[in-house]
């Protein structure tokens, strides 16, 4: 039988649902969401963490304030997606792999075009510029947002245009803040705008104020019981002086300033970087004596004198580091905060654990990605490798998703693991009793790691460590196409020639090539190592690598072999073979470069002219090989890629060559 709701009792069911409803719509105080049911991927999910100075009070919209800001969270399921209210430019990562940029998007967008395996998943977003204004997630049906694992420590940078990365190709991801902060391994946020000064003077925005509100501009106050900094790092004083702020003036607000952080961050440690204009530098210097005498003794003035060079560091006249200069720059930064932090970061955590990511015994050669997340580690070019020595009777290789393999246990032979994914046991059978060395590679195709190439870690027996197995002292980068990758080889990499001869000469080895690539980038879509020599991901235009990583002893050239049949001419591949060798040896000051004459023929003449300019310009290590008559039909697979057989061919010819130069 059906019934009659009560009038009284449905008045009062609507308006209980009603004062329930506002009641989820309040806000702390600063902003901070009502809670909603963790999990939902709504705006005010708890599982959700907002980094930065972020609006979340209307419980629907959250809104990002100064540079740089962003979101974490992990997620079931196979896919995500994220609300958009208008128009907006975006960077996004799953499962810590590259910031993939969506512009000009709206709506409900799918950050996963490609479904994900199932499982538990990463997120993180950063807004760059138009409606920067998050909606909340779509996620499949059934699956949930997870708490994500944040680091506890976090660093605020506070600054102008060049804090926030400007000029730069990704901004904020590409300055030396969020550089930094990822080296660390800690949270971050910038409060910094583009010609913003220190002090408040003939309308330049002054930090000394706007610094504790939430956003660049207005006057709301920041709650700063919403997060606590660890570390607060302030680069201010190259704009003031453009506004005729005097000496005395730049020191009584730098004092009071400091004073003024101390109080919202009272136990932080606190930085005063010196401009890299070298504006101010006396009065800076004396804030912070200043705040010492006082009692505080957790403020250091950075010195950053010769940390970028002129013409080289830099985008422009006007002290706005390119992106080379702003990874120096956290490079030369991030020490100076860790070493004040102690082992308070993650990134000391995280180096102390044997086995994971960051755990300094293990040795990442080649190209790895180590810096875009401390638990997710990837390669990219060919031939990547990782040594590392290990104590107990088993090891066994986390691996996120499918992915084959190679594997050497001690002097023992390579093993090849073809497909898996998950905790994958290297020692099915226990090893004896002690010390043993593992290294693992993984498998390329044309250039491109087949499957899911991410280290993850290692999972040992109870109570053994890790340790520095002995390294070779020397390393030789091999830069190629698919011929220096070992296509069709039995391996690939781990066949090709410049592997065995890296084996050969007892030195570490890596492969800077692609299949298919070129010399020169062309229209049709080549990709082209003149130009992408100097990147971490060949298939990327950012980040550049960051050749303070490791000193190559020797580079070997073999490329003009595609080049031909994208039409590129005798003079463009000149030129950029020159170009080429001018930026191998900016990278490598002392190394010996070898120019190699393809094993077709081609540019010949060209390649030859190159080295020649470059030796009578003044470079003396720098040789040209004649491969003339190195293969015959038999040693290889087709008219073009070596066999295994051509491979050791090569190894055979060229190895004494190297060796003259370097030893070995």
């Amino acid at each position: 039988m059906q019934t009659t709701p009560h009038p009284r009792r449905t008045l009062s069911a609507l308006f209980t649902a009603a004062l329930v409803a506002a009641l989820l719509s309040l806000s702390w105080a600063g902003g901070s969401p009502a809670r909603a049911a963790a999990g939902d991927g709504s705006v005010s999910d708890p599982n959700i963490a907002y980094v930065g100075r972020w609006d979340t009070s209307s419980g629907t919209a959250a809104v990002p304030h100064w540079s740089g800001a962003y979101l974490q969270t992990a997620f079931t399921g196979t896919t995500v997606k994220v609300r958009a209210r208008d128009a907006v430019n975006f960077y996004a990562s799953v499962d810590g792999g590259p910031d993939v940029f969506h512009a000009g998007v709206r709506g409900t967008v799918n950050l996963t075009p490609q479904p994900l395996s199932p499982g538990t998943h990463t997120l993180r977003i950063s807004y760059r510029s138009g409606d920067t204004v998050f909606q909340g997630l779509v996620l499949d049906s059934g699956a949930r947002t997870v708490a994500p694992a944040v680091p506890s420590g976090l660093v605020e940078f506070v600054g102008d245009s060049i804090t926030t990365g400007a000029l730069t190709d990704r901004l904020a991801l590409d300055s030396y803040a969020w550089k930094t902060g990822e080296r660390l391994g800690m949270r971050h946020t910038r409060i910094a705008r583009a010609g913003y000064c220190l002090v408040a003077q003939s309308g330049c925005t002054g930090l000394s104020g706007q610094y504790f509100r939430t956003g660049s501009t207005g006057d709301q106050n920041w709650d700063f019981s919403r997060y606590g900094a660890s570390a607060v790092v302030i680069n201010l004083g190259t704009n003031d002086i453009g506004h005729g702020v005097s000496g005395p003036a730049f020191q009584a607000a730098y004092t009071k300033f400091l004073s003024d952080v101390r109080a919202r961050h009272p136990e932080a440690q606190l930085f005063a970087v010196q401009t890299l204009k070298k504006r101010y530098v006396a009065e800076t210097r004396a804030a912070v004596s200043a705040r010492n005498s006082a009692g505080d003794a957790k403020v250091t003035y950075v010195d950053t004198t010769g940390w970028l060079t002129d013409g080289t560091d830099y985008e422009d006249g006007n002290g706005h580091p390119n992106e080379a200069g702003h990874t120096k720059f956290a490079g030369r930064l991030a020490p100076v905060i860790a070493a004040r932090l102690g082992t308070a970061t993650e990134a000391s955590a995280q180096a102390a654990a044997p086995g994971q990511p960051g755990d300094p015994s293990i040795k990442f050669v080649g190209r790895w990605d180590t810096r875009s997340s401390s638990t997710l580690y990837t390669p990219y070019w060919a031939g990547a490798y990782y040594r590392v020595g290990f104590t107990g009777r088993t090891v066994k290789l986390k691996q996120r998703g499918t992915i084959d393999f190679w594997a050497r246990i001690d002097d023992g032979p390579v093993r090849f693991y073809d497909d898996v994914k998950g905790t994958v046991d290297l020692t099915p059978t226990a090893l004896a009793a002690g010390n043993h060395t593992l290294q693992v590679n993984y498998q390329v195709v044309a250039g491109s790691y087949r499957g899911d190439a991410v280290f993850q870690g290692l999972a040992l027996d109870s109570g053994a460590t890790t340790f520095a197995p002995p390294a070779p002292a020397k390393l030789i980068e091999f830069v190629g196409d698919s011929i220096t990758v070992g296509t069709t080889s039995s391996q690939n990499a781990r066949t090709a020639y410049g592997w065995l001869i890296g084996e050969r000469l007892g030195a570490e080895h890596t492969q800077v090539a692609q299949g298919g690539a070129c010399l020169v980038a062309t229209a049709d879509g080549c990709v082209g190592l003149e130009q992408q020599f100097g990147r971490l991901n060949p298939n990327s235009p950012t980040p550049n690598w960051d050749f303070s990583r490791y000193q190559a002893n020797a580079v070997v050239i073999n490329l003009g072999t595609n080049d031909v049949g994208h039409g590129v001419s005798s003079t463009q591949f000149q030129s950029a073979y020159s170009s080429l060798l001018r930026k191998v040896r900016a990278a490598y000051p002392r190394a010996w470069i070898f120019a190699l004459e393809t094993f077709r023929g081609r540019y010949v003449p060209q390649t030859e002219a190159a080295v020649k300019a470059a030796v009578d310009g003044g470079d003396t290590r720098l040789s040209f090989v004649d491969t003339t008559g190195w293969l015959g039909s038999g040693d290889l697979t087709d008219s073009v890629h070596p066999n295994d057989q051509g491979h050791r061919v090569i190894a055979d010819r060229l190895a004494p060559i190297i060796a003259a130069r370097i030893g070995g």
